[in-house]
């Protein structure tokens, strides 16, 4: 009995033996390589005024210190070599327009430097280049900010803003220094420019860069000049002149000066009527009576004036036989009441071929007699062949754009903004036959006149809509907007003053991401 107890006892020991053995901990032999390996990949995350780059630590270094060499540069081959260079000890870095140009693409590589016997490893490029935006205190600069000869640039008051530089195609610059007043005001005239020139303006606050934006000069008059601007005491002379002048004739008013109408005016030849070129009010027509035309027209445009009743129900209304090839309304704001229509085709077959719409604030229209602001409905013939609107304004109207019957091939509605619109029934827009191309793009549509009793468009056309809202108080009873994206908020919570007409977007980030509506009223 006693020898097989040994042989148990024996048997226990050499098990308890080995593990004892077993759990005792051997050395771990580390890989150590003769040649650091490369970083996999680099990641870069670029902003205004930094970026970030990034990438993954280099394998089989984690006991290894490991730096690694960042190169920044213009030339994505680096044979030009880097404008800047950093030594990192972490797999990351940070850099800002302190040390970089803001709007300049730059490259990037990266490699582990040489450690502990171990080499440095190869390089490793990023698959994209990065562009510091810059900061942006420049304010949109409007087609009435753009002279032949100046320009007015407006920008957000910034400590240290002292300078802008501007820059010509040619590469010809002009230093314009900013005074303090200047600065607070964040509004400078810059006179002496080139005609038809395209221009850069940077921004500067000392040497850092704090705005870039680009314009072009409009072009000198010329043709056959007609200029009223030294003409005083006479309001009628615009009126008296219009019938003696030949046709393609450039009319100009003196800003500041009422141009009246007496009665209504019948265009029968192609004219331009525009304010002098200037920064102060511009000329107004005061209407008592509306405009016509007749017969065959190039062209009839009106720019940088406001067109004021004084009795007029209408701006335009065509009751004679007319084919108007382009009717423009450039830089134009209303003044008063119009009870009908702003421009309205009354006779059978008169036809607008292109009507041009840019940088204009028209309101109060048609809502007394429920009418459109843009209206062809004669005979069911008439017809605004082609629209085309461009950062405008219109508020306090009835119905917007009516055709009857016809088929109209384009209407192009852009970055425009809209507010206290449609009651009585109305629509914004009614087609019978819908444009072949019909967009609407960057708009904000703001509160509605009659929720219970408002349509957005009739039927359902092949429509467009990219980036427009409308806001809380936009409310259809029938035909409800579609295509737009709901704003979280009323109209009076996104505009400054909308029943005073300022509609500056008092939410900054919605301004800055979406960038809709009228471009005037961007903060």
């Amino acid at each position: 009995m006693k020898k097989y107890v040994s042989i148990y006892a024996l048997a226990a020991a050499l098990l308890i033996l080995g593990l004892m053995n077993a759990c005792q901990k051997k050395p771990v032999d580390y890989f150590y390589p003769s040649r650091i390996f490369t970083p996999t990949s680099v990641s870069i995350l670029a902003y205004d005024t930094l970026v970030n780059i990034s990438w993954p630590a280099s394998l089989y270094t984690q006991t290894m210190h490991v730096t690694y060499t960042v190169q920044i540069g213009r030339d994505s081959t680096f044979q030009s070599g880097a404008d800047f260079t950093l030594v990192a000890d972490t797999n990351f870095i940070v850099v800002t327009d302190d040390t970089l140009a803001d709007r300049v693409k730059y490259f990037v590589r990266v490699r582990a430097n040489a450690t502990g016997g171990a080499d440095s490893s190869n390089w490793v490029y990023a698959t994209s280049s990065f562009t510091l935006t810059g900061v942006q205190i420049f304010g949109a600069i409007l087609n009435s900010d753009i002279l032949d000869n100046a320009v007015r640039l407006n920008w957000k008051p910034t400590p240290g803003v002292n300078l802008i530089v501007l820059t010509d195609t040619n590469g010809d610059t002009m230093h314009v220094n900013i005074s303090s007043t200047d600065n607070a005001n964040g509004m400078i005239i810059i006179n002496g420019l080139k005609p038809g020139t395209t221009y850069t303006a940077q921004i500067f606050a000392g040497t850092k860069s704090k705005g870039l934006i680009s314009f072009t000069t409009k072009p000198a008059l010329s043709g056959n000049i007609i200029d009223l601007r030294g003409i005083t005491g006479r309001p009628t002379v615009l009126y008296d002149t219009l019938p003696q002048i030949p046709s393609g004739s450039i009319v100009l008013l003196a800003r500041g000066q009422t141009y009246t109408i007496p009665s209504t005016y019948t265009f029968d030849r192609t004219v331009t009527i525009m304010s002098g070129m200037g920064f102060s009010t511009p000329a107004v027509l005061q209407l008592s009576s509306n405009f016509d035309a007749t017969g065959k027209i190039d062209s009839l445009r009106f720019s940088d004036l406001v067109i004021a009743t004084s009795g007029a129900q209408y701006f335009m209304n065509v009751g004679n036989t007319a084919t108007i090839g382009t009717l423009s309304l450039v830089n134009c704001t209303t003044q008063g009441v119009f009870t009908n229509s702003l421009v309205r085709l009354k006779t059978a077959n008169d036809t607008i071929r292109k009507l041009y719409v840019n940088n204009c604030i028209f309101d109060s229209i048609g809502i007394q007699s429920k009418y459109a602001v843009f209206y062809a409905n004669a005979s069911s013939s008439a017809e605004i062949d082609q629209i085309e609107i461009h950062n405008s304004t219109f508020y306090n109207f009835y119905y917007f754009i009516r055709q009857d019957n016809v088929h109209p091939s384009s209407c192009l509605i852009d970055h425009c903004t809209f507010n206290a619109f449609i009651n009585q029934g109305g629509y914004f827009i009614n087609y019978t036959y819908f444009p072949a191309t019909f967009v609407l793009s960057n708009n904000i549509f703001g509160s509605t006149l009659d929720p219970s009793n408002a349509n957005w468009i009739k039927s359902t056309p092949n429509l467009t809509v990219t980036n427009c809202f409308y806001t809380t108080d936009c409310v259809f009873s029938a035909n409800s907007i579609y295509g737009a994206t709901a704003y979280n908020g009323s109209s009076t919570a996104l505009f400054r003053s909308p029943s005073t007409g300022d509609f500056t977007l008092m939410d900054a980030s919605f301004a800055s991401g979406y960038k809709a509506g009228d471009p005037r009223w961007l903060p």
